[in-house]
């Protein structure tokens, strides 16, 4: 039992570190769990900040780098409930500032609001699996005339995860892959894209936990929309519990290959507050 409360704290820490942008996009951010759902009663509010810079793209099929001058800071504020043992519920908004210097491209205010639930589908022998579907409505992708969220155009994720807990020479650690595709109901508010997210984590000591991440996403043509991009991050991070309610989270991240993406660089902070 004492192994099992140790992996769901420990996945919860991924809630706040999965940060994905696009060229010119506002759409990435947003926290998520991996397979784990929460204990009925019980919730967690994560407040994650963002700040980013990007001074060229990745090309085209490898091509030559496109100059950029792109800069985001961006708060995301992601709560979850536990409906009951297997059935967590999930709200996320997210606020910011973005622009490019170079191309005259600005946007502010909130980028997104989403809601859905992760439904756990098996738990056996450290072994979890869930799929979770989120509603999100998004800013349109109209750089610099964006005037709100289309609520009239929704997106919708579903994702599969799996998540699998172990003890390593007396270390507790988790491993968690999920697969999501996001697609839209209008073209041109938001990509349509695969994304493929896998994190690793270890709990060398009683308070503090390390995590190495990959965020993969892949633009793929639904209904005529552009499947010209992708991209390709990674992340480590350290955690650390103030105690049973509180923990703070420090993070960097870098864009390490991709296609019509911006070769972005930030770093993160958040403060978790579980109940």
């Amino acid at each position: 039992m004492g192994l099992a409360t140790a992996m769901t704290r420990a996945l919860a820490m991924v809630l706040a570190t999965g940060m994905c942008c696009g060229v010119g996009s506002f759409d990435g951010g947003e926290a998520r769990a991996g397979a784990w759902t929460l204990e009925a009663g019980t919730g967690q509010i994560i407040a994650t900040g963002l700040q980013s810079v990007a001074s060229e793209s990745f090309g085209e099929g490898g091509g030559s780098p496109r100059l950029n001058a792109f800069t985001k800071t961006a708060v995301d504020t992601h709560i979850e409930y536990g409906v009951k043992d297997w059935l967590t519920g999930v709200v996320d908004v997210k606020v910011g500032k973005e622009g490019d210097g170079l191309t005259g491209y600005a946007r502010s205010g909130v980028s997104h609001v989403a809601a859905g639930a992760r439904l756990r589908l098996f738990e056996a022998g450290g072994l979890v699996g869930s799929a979770q579907i989120l509603g999100r409505f998004v800013t349109p992708d109209a750089a610099g005339r964006a005037k709100g969220l289309a609520w009239s155009a929704p997106q919708f994720e579903p994702r599969l995860s799996a998540g699998y807990g172990f003890t390593l020479a007396g270390i507790p650690g988790f491993v968690d892959a999920e697969a999501a595709l996001r697609f839209g109901t209008h073209r041109g508010i938001g990509r349509d894209a695969v994304k493929l997210d896998i994190t690793a984590g270890l709990r060398p000591w009683r308070r503090w936990q390390i995590l190495a991440q990959t965020f993969s996403t892949v633009g793929v043509s639904l209904g005529g929309s552009s499947a010209h991009y992708a991209e390709h991050k990674v992340q480590a991070a350290l955690v650390y519990d103030i105690n049973r309610h509180w923990s703070i989270e420090t993070a960097g991240f870098a864009t390490v290959a991709g296609t019509n993406a911006l070769k972005e660089r930030g770093v993160i902070s958040a403060l978790w507050f579980r109940y």
